[in-house]
């Protein structure tokens, strides 16, 4: 399953050359005004705060099946993943927003193209790559304590909220290497949530 999470980020460095193009490294500019400022900083720590809080639900809804801890794997994961799943992520929601524009031209529209397109994509590539890539780490709501079954009903919403917060950070601000981060630190959290191995019955564990 490796290869195929290879291969994914690949695409990824893909539709960061072909689709994100100058919106990686931008040209200098005068500094953005200090109301416009404000309001991407207020986004970024507001998405902050939601992808520790997700971590916590993630870690607290989740089994790490008794594997070894794998610092190797969380770095890794955490910078490749997080950096080219993000190219990925962002290529659909402007492909959604473009599709939209067919349209409109209104911002709320466009926006709300580029989310469904996020979304969509996101559930897509998780119930088809993720579930299989990841080792066992679902408990099954019936088998949880039952001071921990808040935290697998929180999952979900807390999933939306990341989606629309860094929908928003792109769609208003194209932060992309802001969203590269706070992608990285969910990885993070993934891998210790769970101890996933990026070298686990894979034909690269050689490399380790």
């Amino acid at each position: 399953m490796t290869l195929f999470i290879l291969f994914y980020w690949v695409v990824g460095i893909i539709c960061a050359i072909f689709f994100l193009g100058d919106e990686l490294f931008p040209e200098k500019t005068t500094p953005p005004d200090r109301d416009t400022a404000f309001k991407r900083n207020f986004l970024f720590l507001a998405s902050l705060l939601i992808v520790l809080a997700n971590i916590y639900v993630y870690y607290n809804s989740t089994s790490n099946g008794g594997r070894p801890f794998d610092v190797v794997s969380l770095i890794i994961f955490a910078v490749l993943n997080g950096s080219c799943e993000t190219f990925v992520f962002l290529a659909v929601f402007k492909l959604g927003e473009n599709m939209m524009r067919n349209f409109t031209d209104k911002s709320p529209y466009l926006f709300l193209g580029g989310i469904l397109m996020f979304m969509v994509f996101s559930g897509f590539i998780h119930g088809v790559l993720w579930i299989n890539a990841l080792p066992p780490h679902v408990i099954p709501l019936s088998e949880m304590p039952p001071d921990k079954v808040i935290f697998k009903q929180l999952f979900f919403p807390f999933q939306i909220a990341l989606v629309l917060c860094w929908s928003a950070l792109y769609f208003f601000f194209k932060d992309i290497w802001g969203i590269v981060f706070l992608h990285a630190i969910v990885d993070a959290g993934v891998v210790y949530s769970i101890h996933y191995s990026l070298w686990q019955n894979s034909p690269l564990a050689f490399l380790k």
